[in-house]
């Protein structure tokens, strides 16, 4: 099973969150220890993989 590294949406550190390919999140508040700030993360596998800026 491959795994990533979910990337903290406010700071960018790399290892927030540890997701595999099937996983699948729904309003799950990820706290990244860099920059000290919790973020409502979605993650649905189905979904492309890809960057949005906001």
């Amino acid at each position: 099973m491959q795994e990533f590294w979910y990337r903290c949406p406010k700071c960018g550190f790399p290892k927030m969150l540890k997701i595999r390919a099937d996983t699948k999140v729904e309003n799950f508040p990820g706290f990244c220890k860099k920059c000290k700030q919790e973020s409502i993360i979605n993650i649905d596998n189905r979904a492309e993989r890809r960057i949005v800026n906001s």
